[in-house]
């Protein structure tokens, strides 16, 4: 028996529009995110996700110990990531990306590892699954500074006003995270498999999930 090619994030994408119409339903990720915009594009999701899938690629946007961090990151957050390739894929979108969405995610990268070694004394990547299981517990469970804006099926796709500046919260900074982590992670053939999805239907909207954070 023949084993049929693993769907990829490309052909994800596109039976998920389908399905929801003018809108991209996937769960866990803020109206305004930026992941969003580049999962709105599938050509950029095509060559970003070929790119991610060359084993031993070197990363082309994040440094070494950065790039071991997400991984560690991603599995703990979404557990599956690093067999559906989330931070390699992240890292490629992060590269085409704009300079302001580039340094959000690196300050969020790098307060994780701040608040590890602020905690432990040690970076994330280095902490037991219990200490790493603790401070997301914390983090994730702290509150938002604006609630998030989840869309659902029905509602008009709007751009959200600007938000005044003001300085990130620790919600902030772990919701960006987990933004570009569930966004990787659910638009991949195994995250869909995950919330059920057949190999013949797609979902316009996402039952729960009862990872860190919660998913929507």
């Amino acid at each position: 028996m023949i084993k049929r090619p693993e769907m990829g994030r490309r052909e994800v994408l596109q039976g998920l529009m389908g399905a929801a119409g003018a809108g991209l339903a996937l769960p866990a990720i803020a109206q305004d995110h930026p992941v969003r915009d580049h999962l709105a594009h599938p050509d950029r999701v095509a060559v970003a996700d070929t790119r991610a899938r060359v084993p031993g690629a070197k990363p082309v946007f994040l440094d070494a110990h950065q790039m071991e961090t997400l991984v560690s990151l991603a599995e703990r957050i979404v557990p599956g990531s690093t067999r559906a390739n989330v931070a390699p894929f992240v890292d490629q979108l992060l590269a085409v990306d704009t300079p302001d969405n580039q340094r959000k995610f690196l300050g969020a990268l790098g307060w994780i590892d701040g608040e590890a070694q602020a905690r432990y004394n040690h970076p994330w990547k280095a902490l037991t699954e219990g200490q790493q299981t603790e401070l997301l517990t914390a983090v994730s469970t702290a509150e938002p500074a604006e609630p998030p804006h989840f869309w659902v099926r029905g509602e008009a796709v709007v751009v959200p006003p600007p938000l005044p500046k003001r300085p990130p919260t620790t919600r902030d900074r772990f919701d960006e995270l987990k933004g570009w982590i569930a966004g990787a992670y659910y638009s991949s053939e195994i995250g869909m498999r995950e919330l059920g999805w057949t190999g013949q239907v797609f979902f316009a909207s996402f039952p729960g999930c009862e990872h860190p954070g919660g998913h929507r």
